[in-house]
């Protein structure tokens, strides 16, 4: 999603706590619509931008400039926290959004978190590690003065991951001796403070959103309007399946992650294709995934058809976007923003649709499917298993008692079950006009809002 379709999201549940809701903050007395107003309009601005060309000598000696940003949108819940992406689509107004969603996300999990986000506008696949490995070091010396465990504390994201964590974090205790340095950045490898399990949380947690959709509407425990009885319908027939059919957008770290949840899950699921940029594997009775995951992260691709044959896989190679138009029952978007559009939301058959991307949907996408009676688990809910377990990661750093990698999971997963639960508690007995995005949005907002109060950021 774009800025300013983030922002009209957040002035939809201003005029929504103002006109409709008016239980919420009533504490706060004649000037509560004046504060929640008022509460929009600091959450629709940006605390900080940083940004700079960052310049390097090239393997071939010629000077490579590359435009970085790092962006502090609010830190009402606690220190700005969001990852650092590498990639050609970087550019001050994504960087902005996607920091916009961090506040939300922290604040809808209830992280002592506010949201931030960097990035840089590079090609990761033409550079050499040298190269890269110089980029970060200058990211770093760009924001010497911005990070730090107490104030911004980035993380990995698109083109980037637990190397690029540790090149930085080695820049920045040069840059600052003698003071706190291994909480700065999370996501490093655990040789260098990282956390187990910290790799595929965020596609497990993908998955255990939707999980604990199935799990919460089965339960009989939720209270549901009647406006939503035929979506709650849907996931129940899902859940009641012999076989669930599962469809994976994406095959990094997160949709690998995601794929093999689904497919060792204790309920049946079969997972019938996955893909990347360059193709799409398919195979209706289903992929042996873990087979394939190996073989992406050793050549950063999916195999073609003799690769697959050798792997002894079953399954055929498709267009990269033909996995979003399968007939499915659950679609995992794990790639990037914008892949569900006016032009193929038409054609998307899956019953349930969950975001491990950041805006895999389009606002005009979005709507068409609402409409259609579609179920989708937005990105501020379903990929915060990453940033959770970097929370965790961040404690750990203070005390210094590394967890088991079980451990991390299973904090992680009863954090994500507890959120979810509530979202679809509040969701399912909501009027049919108010999208599971919009609740998500309206329970963040309620909450740094509140604690904008509570500082005196609002008075």
């Amino acid at each position: 999603m774009t800025e300013n379709t983030t922002t009209q999201l957040i002035q939809e549940v201003v005029d929504h706590v103002i006109a409709e809701d008016k239980k919420a903050l009533s504490q706060w007395g004649d000037k509560r619509d004046h504060w929640v107003q008022m509460g929009g309009d600091l959450l629709k601005g940006i605390d900080k931008v940083i940004s700079s060309d960052l310049r390097i000598v090239k393997d071939d000696g010629s000077i490579g400039t590359y435009p970085a940003f790092r962006v502090q949108h609010n830190n009402a819940c606690g220190y700005y926290k969001g990852g650092i992406r590498f990639s050609t689509g970087v550019h001050q107004s994504e960087v902005e959004t996607l920091a916009m969603l961090m506040t939300l996300k922290n604040a809808l999990h209830d992280l002592p978190y506010g949201g931030g986000k960097g990035g840089v506008h590079i090609n990761v696949r033409e550079h050499s590690k040298r190269e890269l490995k110089e980029v970060s070091k200058a990211f770093v010396r760009m924001l010497q003065n911005q990070i730090g465990p107490y104030k911004d504390i980035p993380a990995p994201d698109v083109g980037t991951g637990e190397e690029t964590m540790d090149w930085m974090t080695e820049e920045y205790k040069v840059l600052h001796p003698n003071q706190p340095f291994i909480n700065t950045f999370t996501g490093k490898s655990i040789a260098n403070g990282g956390t187990k399990g910290r790799a595929e949380s965020t596609g497990i947690g993908t998955f255990l959103s939707y999980y604990y959709l199935v799990e919460a509407v089965l339960s009989g425990s939720l209270s549901v309007n009647e406006d939503h009885t035929e979506r709650k319908e849907t996931v129940k027939a899902i859940g009641e399946k012999d076989n669930v059919i599962v469809a994976v957008q994406g095959f990094g770290n997160l949709s690998r992650a995601a794929a093999i949840e689904a497919a060792n899950c204790e309920m049946k699921h079969t997972v019938i294709a996955v893909s990347d940029s360059r193709a799409t594997i398919y195979n209706e009775t289903g992929l042996d995934v873990e087979k394939l995951a190996p073989f992406k992260e050793t050549n950063d691709r999916l195999p073609n058809a003799e690769e697959l044959k050798e792997l002894g896989v079953e399954g055929e190679v498709r267009d990269p976007d033909a996995v979003l138009t399968l007939d499915c029952d659950v679609l995992i978007l794990g790639a990037i923003e914008d892949q569900i559009t006016s032009e193929n939301q038409a054609d998307i058959k899956a019953a349930i649709l969950v975001e491990g991307a950041n805006g895999p949907i389009t606002k005009e996408a979005d709507e068409y499917l609402e409409s259609k009676g579609k179920v989708i688990i937005p990105d501020v809910l379903a990929n915060a298993g990453g940033v959770t377990v970097s929370y965790l990661e961040w404690v750990q750093g203070f005390t210094n008692d590394a967890k088991s990698k079980e451990t991390i999971l299973k904090d992680m997963s009863d954090r994500m079950k507890n959120v979810s639960y509530r979202v679809y508690n509040a969701y399912f007995s909501s009027e049919s006009d108010v999208t599971m995005r919009f609740l998500c949005y309206k329970l963040a907002f309620l909450r740094v809002i509140d604690l904008m109060k509570r500082s005196g950021k609002i008075s």
